[in-house]
Parts: C-alpha cells; structure tokens; sequence
C-alpha cells in the first residue's frame, strides 16, 4: 500500500493562534488507463488552538470521501 499519514502545522505570531493539518493520501486511479494520483486526499482535519481555546474541524470524513470512489484492484 501507498498510503500516507501527514501534517503540516501553522503559527501566527501576532495572535498566537496554531493549527496543525492533519491528513491521509492513497494512490487512486480515476480514468481506464490506470493512471493512479499519487496524492488523493481521503481524509483531513484541523486542530486549532488560539487564547486557550481549542477546537478540531473536519473538512474531508473519509467515510463520505471513499463511497463516492469506486477501489480497483488489480489481479496478477
């Protein structure tokens, strides 16, 4: 598998607020000819944290992401 876990995380310095971006990839091949994407992102969310408040933030749930892709396999 391809898959890959990640995150990138943000400052301000002026107001002290942090968000680390957190996110999952998988190679998916989207046309006939098999050509995979290396970098589809399945699932990503944000924690932000600013004056002692924190909060996390989904923006792509990978349970509704991967029903809209069909997975191929390829058999040898």
């Amino acid at each position: 598998m391809n898959t890959t876990t990640g995150r990138y995380k943000f400052g301000d310095v002026e107001s002290g607020a942090m968000m680390t971006l957190h996110f999952k990839t998988m190679p998916y091949s989207n046309n006939k000819y098999h050509f995979t994407e290396p970098f589809m992102i399945y699932d990503m969310w944000a924690e932000v944290s600013h004056n002692g408040e924190y909060f996390t933030e989904n923006i792509i749930k990978a349970e509704d992401h991967l029903k809209t892709k069909r997975i191929f396999v390829a058999w040898h």
